[in-house]
Formats: C-alpha cells, sequence, structure tokens
C-alpha cells in the first residue's frame, strides 16, 4: 500500500519508488539539471541517475552540479541551475533544506525529484515534488545502493553495478548493503584482496582504490573536483579501464590523489599527537592547505582505540568553522547531537547516527563546542 507522508505545506514523502519510476520515465524531451552532494556516495549517485536517463533517451538534456561545500543548494549554486532553464531537477544525497530549494525551484516552474538516505526530517515539500529515502521503508543504506535499486527497476542497469559499490564503501555501508559488494567481488575478484564486509578492510582492496581516487577530487579542486568525479564516472565503463588510467582525467586524478594522501597521513599523525580529550570527546582544529578534515576522521576513527570515543576534525576558515565527526560505535547520534547543538545558532549540519558534520559561524562556535563537550561527556 502506498504511504505518503506530507509536511505542513504539502508535498509528498513516499515509501513506493514507483511514483519515482514513473517521474523519470516521462523526461523524455525534458531538459534535466542532477545536483548531488560533493562526496563520493553523491558523485557516484549523479553518476548512476544520468547513465540511466541515457539509457532511457539519448536525446535528454543533462546538465549536472555538485553542492559547493556544505549539503545543501547555496544562493549561488541556486542562480546557475536556474539558468540552465531545466524543467527538471533531481537531487541526490543531501538533506540540508532540501524542501526549502523545491520551494524556490517551484517558482521557477521546476519540478524536483529529490532522493536522500538521511534521517528524514519535516519537510515542506511543494504539492508536485517527488520525495524518496530508504529511511522511510525503515532502511539505512548508501544513496549510491538506494539508486541502483531504483535503475534496476527500470531497465537493466547491472553493468553500473561497479558505481554503486564504489559509493557504498566510501559512504560506510558495505554491512547495509552486503548484496551490493558481494556482486561486486564475483564480478571483479581480482580486485579484492579482502573478501570481507568489514568497510575499513574494503578501503584497502584495488577496488577501494578507485573510491580513494575519486574522493580526493573535491579535496584539491572543490566542487569543481566532485562534479569531474561525475564526469568521468561517465566515461569509464569499469573498474579495470579505471584503474588502468588510461582515461587522461583518471591519470590526472591518480597524481593528484598522491599528493593529498600524503598530506592526510601527515595530518592524521598530528591529530594523533595533538589531539583533545574531553569525556568521550577527541577533537583538534587542524591546519592544512586542503580541506581534508573528513578523510582524516575517516581515518582515525577506523583506529580500534578510537571505536567508542566522537572524533572531531575541525577547520578553520575565513568566517566560519567548520566540522567532521566519527563515532564508529554508534552509541551516540552524531546526526541528533548535531542538530542539537546548532539550536539557535548561525550554521549548518547533521547527516548519519556514526558520521556527520557541520558548518558553524565563527561568533557561535565556543557555544556550539561547550554543547557538544556536554552531549558526549
Amino acid at each position: 500500500m502506498l504511504k505518503k507522508l506530507r509536511g505542513k505545506k504539502g508535498g509528498m514523502q513516499t515509501d513506493d519508488i514507483n511514483s519515482a519510476i514513473t517521474f523519470l520515465k516521462g523526461l523524455k524531451g525534458k531538459k534535466v539539471t542532477v545536483v548531488s552532494h560533493d562526496d563520493s556516495d553523491g558523485s557516484c549517485s549523479a553518476a548512476l541517475i544520468i547513465r540511466l536517463l541515457r539509457k532511457i533517451e539519448s536525446r535528454i538534456n543533462v546538465s549536472y552540479f555538485s553542492t559547493r561545500g556544505s549539503p545543501s543548494i547555496s544562493e549561488g549554486l541556486m542562480r546557475d541551475i536556474i539558468s540552465k532553464k531545466p524543467d527538471v531537477v533531481i537531487t541526490c544525497d543531501f538533506a540540508s533544506d532540501i524542501d526549502k530549494a523545491a520551494q524556490r525551484l517551484a517558482l521557477e516552474g521546476v519540478r524536483c525529484l529529490m532522493i536522500d538516505h538521511h534521517v528524514v526530517s519535516d519537510y515542506k515539500f511543494p504539492d508536485d515534488t517527488i520525495y524518496i529515502n530508504p529511511q522511510l521503508l525503515g532502511k539505512t543504506m548508501p544513496c549510491a545502493a538506494f539508486i541502483y535499486d531504483l535503475c534496476n527497476k527500470i531497465l537493466e542497469f547491472k553493468d553500473n553495478l561497479w558505481i554503486a559499490g564504489v559509493g557504498t564503501i566510501e559512504d560506510f555501508g558495505a554491512s547495509d548493503r552486503k548484496d551490493i559488494i558481494e556482486a561486486c567481488m564475483k564480478q571483479y575478484p581480482e580486485l579484492f584482496e579482502k573478501k570481507d564486509m568489514d568497510n575499513s578492510k574494503l578501503f584497502n582492496t584495488t577496488f577501494g582504490l578507485v573510491g580513494k581516487i575519486l574522493s580526493s577530487a573535491p579535496t584539491w579542486d572543490s566542487h569543481k573536483g566532485a562534479e569531474l568525479v561525475t564526469k568521468v564516472l561517465l566515461e569509464v565503463n569499469s573498474p579495470r579501464d579505471f584503474l588502468g588510467l588510461e582515461n587522461n582525467n583518471v591519470r590526472m586524478m591518480f597524481e593528484k590523489y598522491q599528493i593529498i594522501e600524503k598530506e592526510i597521513r601527515n595530518a592524521v599523525r598530528i591529530f594523533e599527537e595533538e589531539s583533545v580529550v574531553w569525556g568521550s570527546l577527541r577533537y583538534y582544529i587542524m591546519a592544512s592547505e586542503y580541506p581534508i578534515k573528513s578523510k582524516v576522521s575517516t581515518i582515525v576513527s577506523a583506529n580500534n582505540e578510537h571505536y567508542n570515543e566522537v572524533i572531531a576534525v575541525i577547520e578553520q576558515n575565513t568566517k566560519t568553522y567548520s566540522l567532521s565527526l566519527r563515532n564508529q560505535s554508534g552509541y551516540f547520534d552524531l546526526n541528533c547531537i548535531i542538530h542539537e547543538c546548532l539550536e539557535g545558532l548561525e550554521g549548518v549540519g547533521g547527516g548519519h547516527k556514526k558520521a556527520s558534520g557541520a558548518v558553524v559561524a565563527k561568533k557561535d562556535f565556543d557555544v556550539f563546542m561547550e554543547r557538544l563537550k556536554e552531549r558526549v561527556k
């Protein structure tokens, strides 16, 4: 039975993805803009959607953007989207203020399909917006895995399995979607030195190297790097081709990745030596030429010594502090904690129970940190 959940101003959140399937099948001849989060799961999600649209009809006019440093559509990004004069916007893998974005686009006569996998909020969508999320089905998984399922319901899509696998591993979703990882292991056995569902071990396989190279791109070229990731995933047809480094963009990305990896290793060492411990919170304000906080927090949190701790890696920007938080044990609900800490402050944030992030105005940072300390003491 179709279950609809309506916000105060209408809109539809549904646990039946048939509405999205009908929507996607009806896009022939339309101008479509795809917008995704600027991480690897988001870029993989966008690539899957665009590959689907090209299979449905090669003449569909598709443009693509990623978010710009925060998981929402900024004013500048909104202007760029509107400049494309799309009939339809499809968003992937970000939850912050997506209903406000849909309302703004509705004023331009643009319909939205919004695909997410984060904790569902009390959104207030326009009446013709479609919002789907595996959480409405009582499931958790990376957005790329959810979109892969959606695409498979429309047409034969198994040749894109590897993209879903990369996004799943990069978003720490292997335990949620063992079926996708096992299928990748069967199809590309030589790329998996470890036949294990431990996500940290999957990172260190040859297949995991694909995701590492891709995820470094936003580090050295911000949202343009994320958009390059999606471009590459539309150009390359298998992880074997990708790792062959025959594609010029992939070869350049690999060279940049090697530089970033050296920077990350150094930052992890400094974090281990100089981080501050406050109860269950371990944090450090990091100085780096590159925005590598999420990489550092992921690596540090994977250390068994920090399994029960909340790891917070913080970067100071011109007007804000940005934080990447991890808690591998899942004892602390980081998504909930971030929203509680931001209440009444100038900032945005959220994510998952075990992994979340925030951007906080400098004037409110001290208050935010005191609240964070109190909640994880």
